[in-house]
């Protein structure tokens, strides 16, 4: 971290009328200062003097928010910095709308096969000469003064976060599926640590000014690849000189989730951001200042891969900060599938346009964009938004980083290792190892989710949703061991393995659901996959590691997975109670009760609040204890009523809220069926 020394001047300033200038301390307090350099005694005598600068224009707003010290402001840098999104457009700086980057008819993205030019590119070799191209050259970008000055605060705010490299290395290190290369990351990283350390610490803004200006003007170009192109000239179309928005922006949700899973009295944290909630306000600064750099990409020349990262880490961001249900994170996924079509990243890349290496990182980009919006789908249940019908489904090979950059015959030996399926043969985990199982999987989801939130034929539903559990079944029997949960060797996990296990188990979970919606059949197979669903979130959450923060992936876990099964589970032994045995499905109720009730018990503190899921915790801890409850000690229900097993529950079992998929009569057997 740097000192505030360096960035103070040391010969006395005055003020317009004449008299001394105060330091900020002694102004902000109203305190007569003695103008002391570089440090007053007022601050020296309260051992302020790490604070005590002279701001060479108090008054100001503009430079009062470029403050260079590293304690949070408790109001943000970027508050004034109206939302982006795909509906506005541009919409940055002090509320003004600015125009856009480029002509409207420039760099139109990826054209299909119905689009206006299709006739004329599928036929180009019958054509005996060259379509003319567009004599008119770009115009030269102008850069209006606003948007100047707010690239330059997003610069300034990331001049100030000391932190950016510890968090993006802990990053990497912790996380067992980053969906960025790193080489990507530590190129740009090291790019900006360039740029700074030529930055002017007593005034940097001007020099920030020119650099966002030309920032600008290059992500205003598009980007090219060649098939020859080497790592290095791949992220040098992007760093140095040619440094883009969507590429520097891809720091700031980085580490925004790294600050999500450090614990707030993190003795890195401590050293350089103070106050009791420093680590809030910087973390929504993050979230504040990856906004506005995605407003500065709104425009064609980005639709490429870094946007894609930008926006998936972007989502990944908001849902934790936000909650699952967040409607901005739902919208920001409106905008990484359409950078995703726009891009063509959804269809595999021309190997005589693009290098090997390219080709899978763009495979990486588009399974975990189309991963993500089954999960999000499913979570909230609404229709994804891509479509795995004009997608092209190959996902990348399974092999390392360090053997693409390499390339060359280390990249021809690992390729010949590949099983069948292209999953590597030694037992090896690599970055992309567990986002090409999540990708198998999201496939099958997609089909189930056509049951499940379609409106499919009854006389062909059996067939169909055997054969997807059929698909889905192979797929995880052809994954590897190490990505296998049910094959561990030792009752250590990692989350990741949870997540996939339960994301197979839960595929299953929804075509049962959807049989006993249309044909009431498979009662049997829906309380075996939800005992076995609330068993390992009852599990897991006894094993977490206080070291780390994960209490928001936790949360996710309980309300993804643990919430159904144990709503499930709820309702069959209701109905069980109320009705005499025999009964066709049998329950172990005691093992059952045990694990609801550890269950309700960790609703109330896996989220914690200020947590996007706190809220949602509590409603359903509270839903769930009432039903459980009338379960263990039922009221007395008069003669005329007990025809509803249900009685006294409708109120809360139909929730108008995002869970009322869990509980209502649309998915579970209703009080008809439970009816005795």
């Amino acid at each position: 971290m740097r000192d505030n020394d360096d960035r103070r001047s040391h010969s006395p300033a005055t003020r317009r009328n004449g008299t001394l200038q105060s330091c900020e301390p002694c102004r902000r307090s109203k305190q007569r200062c003695d103008h002391e350099r570089p440090v007053c005694r007022r601050c020296a005598s309260k051992r302020m003097s790490g604070k005590c600068f002279y701001h060479p224009a108090p008054m100001t707003r503009r430079r009062s928010e470029q403050n260079t010290n590293m304690t949070i402001p408790t109001t943000s840098r970027f508050a004034s910095q109206p939302a982006s999104n795909a509906s506005s457009p541009g919409s940055l700086g002090r509320g003004r709308i600015f125009t856009s980057l480029e002509p409207p008819s420039t760099l139109p993205g990826y054209l299909g096969s119905t689009s206006f030019t299709a006739v004329l590119t599928e036929h180009r070799d019958e054509i005996p000469f060259e379509p003319e191209e567009s004599s008119d050259s770009l115009p030269v970008l102008s850069v209006e003064p606003e948007r100047a000055q707010s690239g330059a605060d997003v610069l300034l705010f990331l001049y100030n976060l000391m932190l950016r490299q510890r968090l993006i290395d802990r990053f990497y290190n912790e996380s067992s599926n980053p969906v960025i290369p790193k080489i990507i990351l530590d190129s740009i990283l090291k790019t900006i640590q360039e740029l700074f350390v030529g930055l002017n610490s007593n005034d940097p803004m001007p020099q920030l000014r020119s650099l966002a200006t030309q920032i600008f003007q290059n992500s205003s170009r598009a980007m090219s690849a060649h098939q020859s192109m080497t790592v290095t000239e791949y992220c040098s179309s992007f760093t140095g000189r040619n440094l883009r928005w969507e590429a520097l922006a891809n720091i700031l949700p980085v580490c925004g989730q790294e600050l999500l899973v450090l614990p707030d009295n993190d003795p890195e944290v401590a050293q350089v951001i103070e106050g009791p909630r420093g680590k809030d306000r910087l973390l929504e600064q993050v979230l504040q200042a990856t906004n506005v750099c995605l407003g500065f990409c709104d425009q064609a020349s980005s639709a490429n891969e870094l946007l894609a990262y930008l926006q998936y880490n972007d989502i990944m961001l908001q849902t934790q900060q936000y909650g699952d249900t967040s409607y901005k994170a739902w919208r920001r996924l409106g905008d990484l599938v359409a950078t995703i079509y726009a891009a063509g990243i959804h269809l595999d890349t021309d190997s005589e346009s693009c290098p090997f290496f390219l080709r899978q990182w763009r495979r990486g980009c588009f399974i975990s964009a189309f991963y993500v919006d089954k999960m999000m789908a499913t979570f909230v249940g609404r229709p994804p938004l891509m479509n795995y019908r004009y997608c092209s489904l190959v996902p990348p090979l399974d092999l390392s980083d360090d053997v693409l950059v390499a390339g060359g015959d280390s990249l021809n030996k690992a390729i010949s290792e590949l099983d069948e399926n292209g999953w590597e043969t030694k037992n090896l985990k690599h970055r992309i190892s567990s986002s090409r199982l999540r990708f198998f999987l999201a496939v099958a989801r997609e089909k189930t989710l056509d049951i499940a939130l379609g409106a499919p034929e009854i006389h062909d539903l059996v067939r169909r949703s055997n054969e997807i559990e059929e698909s889905v079944r192979d797929v995880w029997n052809a994954a590897p061991d190490h990505l296998r949960y049910d094959r561990r060797q030792n009752d250590d996990f990692q989350i990741t393995t949870v997540y996939l296990y339960l994301n197979y188990l839960y595929s299953c979970f929804l075509l049962q659901r959807a049989l006993i919606k249309y044909t009431n059949t498979r009662q049997d197979a829906l309380c075996d996959v939800s005992r076995r669903v609330l068993a390992i979130v009852v599990t897991i959450t006894s094993q977490r590691n206080p070291m780390v923060d994960l209490d928001r992936h936790y949360s996710w876990i309980a309300l993804t997975y643990g919430l159904p099964s144990a709503s499930v589970l709820l309702v069959e032994l209701l109905h069980q109670s109320h009705e005499p045995g025999p009964h066709a499905v049998v329950l172990p109720r005691a093992e059952l009760i045990r694990n609801i009730s550890v269950f309700i018990s960790l609703l109330s503190w896996i989220s914690r609040p200020g947590h996007g899921n706190y809220q949602t915790c509590k409603d359903a801890e509270k839903k769930l204890s009432r039903i459980l409850d009338h379960l263990l000690d039922p009221q007395p229900v008069q003669a005329d009523m007990v025809h509803d097993a249900t009685s006294g529950l409708s109120s809360f079992l139909d929730w108008s809220n995002y869970n009322s998929w869990d509980f209502n009569s649309d998915y579970f057997p209703g009080v008809d069926v439970l009816a005795p």
